[in-house]
């Protein structure tokens, strides 16, 4: 498996012009990321730490571009990452907005980032109902995409129910864990 280090995920970052205000988010979703799976790897459930924080840091890094020109960041990004050499953190990165997954199969790496990113409002670690307020004000536009993020809140806390299942914390939890992980 070819996983990316911090300062290669930095670098990356750098050189597809990734602002700032993402990459700050993009901290934020790696370090609750990387929490979450320290957390289920305390309890027998072993997920590989680079894997989640490489994963979290590049899961926007094809934002700017796609809402420049309209394409799925989620696709434009995991190509990027192919095509660099990372097909394992490309597949996260893929599912981060439309995630494929099974509620009653084995726990993924790719539901805890879809998880991480869903609970991360700009830079602050907020509940999945406040996240999805935040989405619906930004892209609720019409009946589709509001009908669209409706899905999206009830597939989030379905995942959440899954994530936290074998921890004995709380989505709440969340922000505080996080707060101790350093991303620089």
């Amino acid at each position: 498996m070819s996983i990316p280090d911090y300062h290669t995920c930095c670098r990356l970052l750098e050189a597809y012009r990734v602002p700032e205000h993402i990459v700050d988010h993009s901290r934020q979703v790696a370090a609750a990321g990387v929490w979450l799976g320290d957390e289920l790897c305390r309890r027998g459930i072993e997920f590989d730490r680079l894997l989640l924080l490489s994963a979290g840091l590049l899961h926007d890094i094809a934002k700017i571009q796609s809402l420049e020109n309209g394409t799925d960041h989620a696709e434009l990004g995991a190509r990027w990452l192919e095509r660099e050499g990372f097909p394992e953190v490309a597949e996260i990165v893929r599912n981060h907005v439309h995630l494929r997954t099974d509620l009653n199969g084995p726990l993924m790496a790719r539901e805890i980032i879809f998880y991480a990113d869903k609970r991360v409002r700009h830079r602050e670690i907020v509940s999945v109902r406040e996240r999805m307020q935040d989405l619906r004000q930004r892209y609720g536009r019409n009946d589709f995409s509001l009908g669209w993020l409706e899905k999206l809140e009830a597939l989030t806390l379905g995942v959440e129910r899954k994530i936290f299942a074998p921890l004995d914390l709380s989505p709440g939890d969340l922000a505080t864990g996080a707060g101790r992980i350093k991303i620089c």
